[in-house]
């Protein structure tokens, strides 16, 4: 197995674990993990974003009241069992953002013609999402768009873009031991707090 998809592997199968989670705890410790498994390798962990998506969701959700009544607002009650469903849902979805941007980070390459197609998707996906830190400022949105593909364009960035014949191969080699156990490692815990969520050991909602 080359080193660049074992990563990508590992995401794969702690999927589940992330997606079948109803443990607010659970998620919450999971999202941790997994940002932190992005930011040893490479990627940005921003605040306010996803304090923003914890916000809308769990707002939306109080459209559905149910559970402890906290409060109302007007005639809008505030209920704890809505609030703890769009806080998991929320973390649910930053586990699965920073779950893929983990797996992308070595490139993954898979064999065959349509294999060095989905790779080539992902080399454009890091190209994209490296690039667009540097756009400033990024409102409004579609000429921060407009930007971002001018910098891709440009002469010095059009000769790394390689076509589908030709990705780079610098993550092509057999992935070591180390890399192996430790990815290993990450998919047991993931999975080990989907389990002590299940057995009851963890809260749920």
């Amino acid at each position: 197995m080359k080193s660049s998809n074992v990563r990508l592997y590992m995401g794969l199968l702690a999927l589940p674990s992330i997606l079948l989670q109803d443990s607010i705890v659970g998620i919450t410790f999971q999202a941790g993990y997994v940002i932190m498994l992005a930011l040893t390798h490479g990627r940005r962990f921003r605040l306010l974003p996803n304090i923003i998506l914890l916000a809308s969701v769990s707002s939306a959700h109080l459209l559905q009241p149910h559970g402890l009544h906290l409060f109302s607002i007007g005639d809008f009650p505030i209920t704890v069992g809505a609030l703890l469903l769009g806080a998991r849902k929320a973390f649910t979805l930053i586990a699965l953002l920073y779950l893929s941007h983990y797996m992308v980070t070595g490139r993954p390459q898979f064999p065959g013609r349509l294999g060095k197609l989905v790779s080539l998707q992902f080399y454009y996906f890091e190209k994209i999402t490296t690039s667009w830190r540097s756009i400033s400022p990024k409102r409004p949105f579609i000429p921060a768009i407009d930007r971002l593909l001018g910098v891709l364009s440009a002469p010095g960035n059009e000769s790394e873009i390689p076509s589908s014949n030709k990705l780079p191969n610098t993550s092509g080699t057999k992935a070591t031991g180390s890399a192996l156990l430790a990815n290993a490692v990450h998919l047991t815990i993931l999975w080990t707090v989907f389990v002590l969520a299940k057995s009851g050991i963890l809260p749920t909602l």
